[in-house]
């Protein structure tokens, strides 16, 4: 939640923030001042947070590395919706990666959509590369990895991938989870369309509501929709999620600058680049 909090809303208010702002804006969710704590701590220790002190007070910011890690993540969490899929797929073939490093590339690869359809051979229905080069770059493997673009011409082979993808992939897990979250989250979309909340609740609901999305979304694979099963879910999931942050956007940016501060004071405006989130606010 603290990566949520940091993630969806500091970074775009100057990027740091008072370590008792942050407390009190985490108090209403249940967390105790000494867990908040705690979890900053264990964050800064494991180099996803930066400090600094002035004084008494203690100011927290995202490290490079973790406004690098993040926002690849949120090119996926605020984007507008699935893009129109040309049949290629990106195959990635991990030949020369070091053993000490193949769990790590692993890792990174399955969280970027990838599953391994044959042994070595990581694969995902896009021609989108972006994300994957900065793995490379980032793990030092270029050179030691191959990178194909692929399709399948014939409607069997079609046919057949999209069984293997929805296999592979574990789209029925994927199905239960973006149920839940909009059992939960589209009445509330209905209340808060008749209703306006306080900034303050604003805030709250927001910051949950992407937290449980972002959950589920980066566990998606983000398939085309030619390789989905018809009426998939996911992007009902898209539509409300989108929906509920343009619904809570303004009055939660009133709670985030006129109650959390730095070490100047408030926290500044937006970023004007938060305006082009879910294809524009």
């Amino acid at each position: 939640m603290v990566v949520t909090v940091f993630g969806d809303s500091i970074t775009q208010h100057g990027g740091w923030i008072w370590l008792g702002s942050l407390i009190q804006a985490l108090a209403p969710f249940g967390y105790a001042e000494r867990l908040v704590r705690t979890a900053v701590f264990r964050l800064a220790q494991q180099d996803w947070l930066q400090v600094k002190k002035l004084g008494r007070r203690s100011y927290y910011c995202f490290t490079d590395s973790a406004n690098h890690f993040t926002g690849k993540a949120a090119r996926r969490i605020y984007s507008a919706g699935i893009e129109e899929w040309d049949g290629s797929w990106t195959l990635v073939s991990p030949v020369f990666v070091p053993e000490k490093g193949k769990a790590q590339f692993r890792k990174s690869m399955l969280w970027q959509g990838y599953h391994s359809l044959v042994n070595g051979m990581y694969a995902h229905p896009s021609s989108e590369k972006t994300s994957l080069e900065e793995t490379l770059h980032e793990q030092n493997l270029l050179g030691k990895v191959i990178v194909f673009s692929a399709s399948a011409d014939d409607p069997d082979s079609q046919t057949a991938l999209k069984i293997l993808a929805e296999q592979k992939w574990n789209l029925d897990e994927l199905r239960e989870m973006y149920g839940n979250f909009l059992g939960f989250y589209r009445p509330l979309a209905v209340k808060l369309g008749r209703n306006n909340p306080s900034p303050e609740l604003c805030f709250q609901i927001r910051t949950l509501m992407l937290h449980e999305y972002r959950r589920v979304l980066l566990r998606d694979p983000d398939f085309p929709e030619a390789m989905l099963p018809r009426g998939w879910i996911g992007f009902e999931a898209n539509k409300l999620a989108t929906r509920l942050y343009k619904l809570l956007s303004k009055n939660a940016l009133d709670y985030i600058q006129n109650n959390l501060e730095n070490a100047e004071g408030a926290l500044p405006e937006v970023n004007p680049g938060y305006f082009r989130r879910f294809g524009g606010l």
